[in-house]
């Protein structure tokens, strides 16, 4: 059941699934919700799916779980259990829909996480009936809650659930939970009206006439530890409806194209929003978000090098806030390289709220190393695009990742070279690898950053020892091919036999360890260092890597398709970077990798979905002084307009086939 796909909204007709609840999703940053049923209550204590942004928990030692909060959302008609919905998204105003029809009755639910007040959700119900009667409805603070763990493995089932959270006080109005183990406390204050006038209880007796409307509202306040509840709004939709035309003025990218093309771009830009705190450099977005408890809700590089730069651009605050968050982790990180017995600073692969290593597959979590250099890429186009200064914490940030590479790799006596042994790029499919391209030519960069930023910081010999280990890292390239290669093994690999099942990523079907040993990719490697540095690399060298492992990659990653679309883009190949695009714009959409439902919204591939267009159709780019746009649109989009922020200024993109206007707005 795939949804109708509008300029405005998306809507679908039928039951709830776990694949409807992931796309409707809705968020304001600080919580958020999938897109289950009110009517009919979870079966299981694990599946509200209501988080709350940085709330974590021990599920055991060293390891946390992003906790599920209870459903305190619910209302519902006692003695109705209606088969279909129509469920409506609109994205224009951060609203859902779930309307139904059963016995006469038609009820409409709609919900919202509000962006106007970080601390509220509310649920408006509308019933209709073809006859006088009354109907009981409940509002209950519903306290069963517990989490899943979900395995590192995804081919491994859990089933045994966790309780996280204890109810110290509970009455018709106000629910108070205890965390089991760090004992912080969460509030849940409700409030009911009916048909505008507040009301008390929890159930409640409601008269319905022929033809008549009645309205029955809840308001639910979550308040954590020691937090007072923000004023209230005389009308908090309205309050909520101003905030998201205040986000879409900044945001929102106007195409001339497909309505499908049109909508999908906003769901994606909607998505990104509901899963960012933008006022809190405590916390990231997690490869989900706030829609799923997948990977334990923890940030990846997906954050830093997927969707940062939407924010850059469209949401300079929140920006710089994404990038303290890793700031502030940096003792965290200083830690973790000391515990693998290596100088600075190792940003962990799977990042929780306090910045520890959540990783618990050993090759995972010990080879991508990728990501440290991930960080300091991110921050540097942070700088670049918004302008700002760089503070004492980020040219520390600087230094001690740059340390960190240096005790990382090893000097070949005999080969005149660093090397790094033991390493997985973006591409984890092809075992762990000596001289990876994409990581050690990041690991130079975040070495030439060092040095540009935080040279004042180090004495003379050290700044002479990074900048002959920057020198002398090992970068395998083939200057008859224009070619860079991926690692020294990758050729040495068995070519993948047969043919795949499109739609079925190939870890569910051929053991991991057997896939390391073949020669495909899971995702984007060298096509991805291509496109962070567009500048850097000539044409033959792109076209060379795309020729050679463009036709290796399986995309068995939500990462995947919107590099490829970039890169294809800038290639000038129409026709393959149109489809990567839609693959990517529709990603969950259309459930590429059909585990949208069981695994929440994939947040990388709305950045990367993003940056296809905005960096590859539109060739937006900086080098941190000037703001350059080189579009090659597609046939299918007629005309784009987008505003953009850069160094503190606001600019309008308005580019199609024929021309190019670039303005700054006052």
């Amino acid at each position: 059941m795939k949804p109708e796909i509008h300029a405005w909204h998306i809507e679908t007709e039928g039951p709830v699934t776990d694949y409807t609840e992931s796309i409707f999703s809705i968020g304001n940053g600080y919580l958020g919700m999938r897109g289950f049923d009110l009517q009919t209550p979870k079966a299981r204590q694990d599946q509200h799916a209501l988080f709350r942004a940085g709330f974590f928990e021990p599920v055991k030692p060293g390891i946390t779980d992003m906790v599920q909060l209870p459903d305190v959302l619910g209302l519902t008609v006692e003695g109705y259990a209606p088969a279909s919905y129509h469920q409506f998204l609109d994205l224009r105003r951060g609203i859902f829909t779930q309307g139904w029809q059963d016995h006469g009755l038609a009820v409409s639910a709609r919900r919202m996480a509000s962006m106007g007040d970080p601390q509220l959700l509310c649920v408006q119900m509308t019933l209709m009936s073809e006859k006088d009667h009354t109907v009981t409805v409940h509002a209950r603070l519903d306290d069963r809650v517990a989490n899943l763990p979900v395995h590192d493995d995804q081919m491994a089932e859990e089933t045994e659930t966790v309780p996280l959270l204890k109810t110290l006080e509970k009455t018709d109005n106000v629910l108070t939970m205890q965390a089991v183990s760090s004992r912080r406390c969460f509030r849940f204050l409700q409030q009911v009206l009916i048909n505008g006038e507040p009301v008390c209880g929890c159930s409640f007796a409601v008269p319905l006439r022929a033809g008549k409307q009645t309205m029955i509202e809840k308001r639910v306040r979550i308040l954590l530890d020691q937090e007072t509840p923000n004023a209230p709004s005389d009308d908090p939709w309205q309050a909520h409806a101003d905030a998201w035309a205040a986000l879409w003025r900044d945001c929102d990218i106007k195409m001339d194209a497909d309505e499908e093309i049109q909508g999908a771009m906003r769901w994606n830009i909607f998505q990104l929003l509901c899963g960012n705190a933008a006022d809190d450099p405590r916390v990231s977005i997690g490869a989900r978000g706030l829609t799923h408890g997948r990977y334990k809700g923890n940030a990846f590089w997906d954050t830093d090098v997927f969707m940062l730069p939407f924010f850059c651009w469209h949401r300079p605050g929140a920006a710089r806030n994404l990038m303290q968050y890793r700031i502030n982790h940096l003792p965290q990180a200083m830690q973790l390289a000391q515990k693998q017995n290596l100088a600075g600073a190792r940003f962990p692969w799977m990042c929780a709220f306090d910045g520890t290593e959540q990783c618990e597959s050993w090759d995972i979590g010990l080879c991508e190393v990728h990501i440290t250099a991930d960080v300091a890429y991110a921050l540097k186009r942070m700088l670049d695009i918004t302008g700002a200064s760089p503070t004492e914490d980020m040219r520390r940030l600087f230094l001690e990742t740059a340390r960190y590479w240096k005790s990382r790799f090893t000097w070949e006596e005999n080969q005149g070279q660093y090397s790094s042994f033991f390493v997985k790029g973006p591409d984890e499919y092809c075992g762990a690898a000596i001289n990876n391209t994409y990581t050690n030519y990041l690991a130079r960069h975040n070495v030439e950053l060092a040095l540009q930023y935080a040279a004042d910081l180090m004495d003379d010999q050290e700044q002479k020892a990074l900048r002959f280990f920057a020198e002398h890292i090992a970068i395998l390239y083939d200057p008859e091919q224009h070619l860079y290669m991926q690692d020294e093994l990758f050729d040495r690999l068995e070519p993948l036999p047969g043919s795949r099942d499109a739609g079925e990523p190939m870890y569910r079907t051929i053991c991991f360890d057997r896939m390391q040993r073949y020669k495909a990719l899971k995702q984007a490697d060298l096509v991805q260092l291509m496109v962070l540095f567009p500048e850097r690399f000539t044409e033959k060298e792109k076209q060379a890597v795309w020729q050679t492992y463009e036709p290796l990659t399986v995309h068995d990653s939500s990462l995947s398709f919107g590099v490829h679309a970039l890169l294809a883009f800038q290639l000038g190949l129409r026709e393959q970077a149109w489809d990567y695009f839609t693959r990517a714009l529709f990603f969950d959409l259309r459930d590429e990798l059909k585990n949208t439902g069981r695994e929440g919204v994939h947040m990388a591939a709305l950045g990367a979905a993003w940056q296809a267009l905005v960096y590859g159709a539109l060739g937006v780019w900086t080098d941190g002084e000037t703001l350059r746009a080189a579009p090659h649109l597609p046939d299918m989009i007629r005309s784009v307009s987008l505003p953009l922020w850069f160094r503190g200024d606001r600019y309008r993109l308005t580019a199609d086939h024929h021309q190019i206007s670039l303005v700054k707005e006052e």
